[in-house]
């Protein structure tokens, strides 16, 4: 019986040793795609090493040991988990030669007794903030933080996100993730309200020159962003001239709803 124990402990352990070499070796390989990347020299070849990026990371993501793998070696790619340690985001951005950007992402979804990978498809589109998009249909951006808020039916979350738009203007944006009752992915839960207008995403753009800070206050539970505004008044809606003008806004947790909140004190109290 012991010597039955002992094997299996050992068949345990090799098991394991095996997987672990299984993702440093795929996480290299990939790792070497995303070297090819900086190096290509025309939108198709960079498209078609992004487009082999997502295929062997979205293979990778599918094994349950990737989870808790941190794929540390992967420096060129943005990596988010949840705080409640629900899903990860992994994503990246293609800059193509005309100055525009095309984002690539994959969820990784955590379930009872399996992994669950979603591949994000860039809709190539000009982000809309009054529509709700699927996973093949999404909004890109590179997102840096991942915001949990309680509703009636469980959890949703808000993304910070950054978009590098074009030559002109940068964007930011505060994206709304959610999961329904059967745990499909949707982008763009309408639970934004916005001078009179229920939203469910907000885009801000502005110049390329110009920085914007988005910032959550978990204690106040606010989100508090740079006030965007032309230089001059005769630029108004030319956002190559917006950038912050020392005043602030906030989304405020209103009764299951996030309200705009203008002009808020950001003054260390």
């Amino acid at each position: 019986m012991r010597k039955l124990l002992l094997v299996f402990v050992v068949l345990l352990g090799s098991s394991s040793l095996f997987s672990q070499i299984n993702l440093v070796e795929k996480e290299q390989q990939i790792k070497s795609e995303f070297d090819s990347l900086v190096l290509a020299d025309s939108d198709s070849l960079r498209l078609s090493i992004c487009n082999e990026i997502e295929k062997l990371f979205g293979d990778l993501l599918s094994e349950e040991q990737s989870f808790d793998y941190p794929f540390s070696e992967l420096s060129k790619m943005g990596k988010l988990i949840s705080p409640d340690q629900q899903f990860r985001i992994f994503n990246w951005n293609c800059v193509l030669g005309d100055g525009t950007y095309r984002y690539f992402g994959l969820l990784q979804i955590k379930l009872k007794k399996s992994i669950r990978v979603e591949v994000l498809q860039d809709s190539k589109l000009a982000t809309d903030m009054f529509h709700q998009y699927s996973a093949g249909n999404w909004p890109g951006a590179l997102y840096y933080q991942i915001i949990p808020f309680k509703k009636k039916s469980g959890y949703s979350y808000f993304l910070l996100g950054w978009d590098g738009n074009d030559f002109r203007t940068n964007k930011k944006i505060i994206e709304v993730l959610n999961f329904d009752e059967k745990g499909q992915v949707t982008f763009g839960l309408p639970v934004i309200l916005w001078k009179g207008k229920k939203l469910s995403r907000i885009v801000f753009e502005y110049a390329k020159q110009a920085g914007m800070t988005i910032q959550y206050n978990e204690k106040e539970e606010r989100i508090v962003f740079d006030h965007l505004a032309p230089s001059l008044p005769v630029y108004q809606n030319q956002f190559e001239y917006y950038g912050p003008d020392f005043s602030y806004d906030a989304l405020e947790y209103q009764k299951g709803k996030w309200v705009l909140v203008e002009n808020v004190d950001v003054r260390n109290k």
